[in-house]
């Protein structure tokens, strides 16, 4: 009963600061962030499959505008990026 109630406080983190058990949770927390090999957090099988997606989302390249384009298309090229909002201060 004794191993439930300790694991619950453990888990529960309710330990008041300055106290050794405190102590030693902050200490398992920081061995846990700089001993754990770093293998452990390669993701390289969700890389492919952020690379693949991004691939199959990829638009076509767009032709460039011509210098005797009519001003409606220019003026269509420019407006794929809006401009910035005014910060007034």
């Amino acid at each position: 009963m004794k191993l439930l109630a300790a694991l619950k406080s453990v888990l529960l983190w309710s330990y008041e600061r300055g106290t050794w058990q405190y102590d030693v949770l902050c200490l398992v927390i920081l061995a846990f962030i700089f001993l754990t090999p770093s293998y452990w957090f390669n993701r390289s099988g969700a890389n492919l499959i952020s690379h693949r997606g991004v691939e199959q989302r990829e638009t076509p390249p767009r032709p460039p505008v011509r210098a005797n384009a009519p001003p409606s298309e220019k003026q269509r090229s420019d407006a794929r990026i809006p401009p910035a909002p005014a910060i007034d201060k």
